[in-house]
């Protein structure tokens, strides 16, 4: 696994270099964002699935909008804020559990905590792609209908991440100390 996520790793500034040779600027800079992510990741030593996952969502996200894909496929644009608002919500959790910010709390806690940083994240995810609209390119879809549409599948994203996450520390870790075997 540990040769996987470095390849994916080393895709985050290989995607730089393809964009901004073959593509555009705007896409260049869109994937430096994704290296800045993939940086996150590497740094917060989070468990190699989560990393992977991440990694490839972001790059996915980033990829989709060079190749025009939220203009090309009905609903990808839903699927990528539910699944990419999902990985970072729960990323952001466990990063900030590991840096000593969050103690470790019950599943309730843990799937609220997880929903509410998820719902920061899709606000965020919005304002930026607003700016992108505004500052960048014209034909970056924002509107109202898009927008609440966008925060609707990163806030579902967020809470399917919390309930998962609550979930797998529950196998990992349950209340009486034993954990439950995995197959």
């Amino acid at each position: 696994m540990r040769g996987t996520v470095l390849a994916v790793r080393w895709a985050g500034p290989l995607s730089v270099l393809l964009t901004a040779v073959f593509f555009n600027v705007a896409g260049a800079a869109v994937m430096m964002l994704v290296c800045l992510g993939i940086t996150i990741t590497w740094r917060a030593r989070l468990p190699a699935f989560l990393e992977l996952a991440t990694d490839l969502l972001l790059l996915v996200a980033a990829w989709s909008s060079v190749f025009l894909l939220y203009e090309r496929l009905e609903h990808w644009d839903l699927v990528v804020h539910f699944a990419a608002t999902a990985v970072l919500a729960e990323l952001a959790f466990r990063a900030l559990e590991r840096w000593g910010r969050l103690r470790t709390p019950g599943p309730v806690t843990h799937v609220l905590v997880v929903t509410a940083l998820g719902t920061t994240l899709a606000l965020v995810w919005e304002y930026v792609e607003f700016a992108g609209y505004a500052l960048v390119d014209p034909r970056v879809q924002v509107g109202y209908t898009d927008t609440m549409g966008d925060l609707a599948a990163g806030n579902a994203g967020s809470l399917v991440a919390g309930i998962l996450g609550a979930w797998a520390r529950h196998r990992v870790d349950p209340p009486n100390g034993t954990a439950e075997e995995t197959e």
